[in-house]
């Protein structure tokens, strides 16, 4: 008998997603509705998230150009509430500004309007993010 490990199919909407394991409390059909609500984009900065039919998931393709990690997905760390797929460093930038790194700086108007009307809420609810 053959002990290794089968590794179920995920396809949505014609992605498969077998391998994108960080989906947070996400369904994988959530994650796809979501990414298409944001049109396969950060949310905040705009950046394209790209598609690796070889890697079964999405990757944010600002990263290194053989870039394998895919795009965080961001919630708030008080309510938990996830609100959206952002790049790694528009991540950092929002988790830096929760926690008073910039002090007097003014918070650009795009991250406020991120916080209070994120894309998750509009498109699948609120929905608890797990670890």
């Amino acid at each position: 008998m053959n002990n290794n490990h089968i590794m179920k199919k995920i396809i949505i909407k014609n992605y498969d997603i077998s391998k994108q394991t960080t989906l947070h409390g996400l369904t994988p059909k959530q994650y796809i509705d979501l990414m298409e609500y944001q049109n396969f984009e950060c949310a905040l900065s705009g950046k394209k998230f790209e598609y690796k039919e070889d890697l079964q998931k999405f990757v944010d393709v600002k990263k290194k150009k053989g870039a394998r990690r895919a795009p965080p997905i961001d919630h708030d760390h008080e309510t938990m509430l996830i609100r959206g797929i952002l790049t790694e460093k528009a991540n950092w930038l929002v988790d830096q500004w929760e926690q008073g790194s910039y002090g007097k700086l003014s918070k650009p108007q795009e991250l406020s309007d991120y916080q209070k009307n994120p894309p998750a809420f509009k498109i699948i609810g609120k929905i608890k993010y797990k670890k």
